[in-house]
């Protein structure tokens, strides 16, 4: 999986209504978006979520959103970092896209969008991010707990040579 290949661009209507449609198989159909509602693809497109679509040889294979968005209720969110959150295609789930996937959102944020360091959201059930977002040099800073579910905050700084 070449991670140049791999191109971000802001979500569009039909990239919003196909991120709608996800869905995974237990037990990450945590992840599985509510089903449409009106506004829902207004919301996603809407500029101030920075949600973008993800291609991979100019197929749809997920999504990225930057900011606000990638915070929950309840986790400690003060030290300055750039809050990524981001979805896999269902159909690329377990088939090796994970890493390149990752590291080219995380190419994008830090050469769009120059933070200080990057920041996700994760629940600690999900074990296979957990491990993915740890070799990518993310380390977990702080647990807390939003609708029962436990998720862990994972900071990774950014380096002047990670900058480019």
């Amino acid at each position: 999986m070449d991670r140049d290949r791999f191109t971000l661009m802001p979500l569009t209507r039909s990239q919003a209504a196909e991120v709608l449609s996800f869905r995974y198989a237990p037990p990450l159909d945590f992840y599985n978006p509510p089903p449409a509602y009106p506004g829902a693809i207004e919301n996603l497109i809407d500029p101030k979520w920075q949600f973008h679509g993800v291609e991979y040889d100019r197929q749809l294979v997920g999504y990225a959103s930057f900011g606000a968005d990638g915070q929950l209720p309840g986790g400690d969110y003060a030290v300055p970092a750039l809050d990524i959150g981001l979805g896999l295609h269902p159909d690329r789930v377990g088939q090796g896209y994970g890493g390149a996937f990752v590291s080219a959102i995380m190419d994008f944020a830090i050469n769009t969008f120059a933070p200080q360091a990057l920041r996700l959201t994760v629940a600690v059930f999900n074990q296979r991010a957990l491990r993915l977002y740890q070799d990518l040099g993310f380390e977990g800073t702080t647990r807390f707990f939003h609708h029962q579910t436990e998720y862990l905050v994972m900071m990774k700084p950014i380096t002047p040579r990670q900058a480019r």
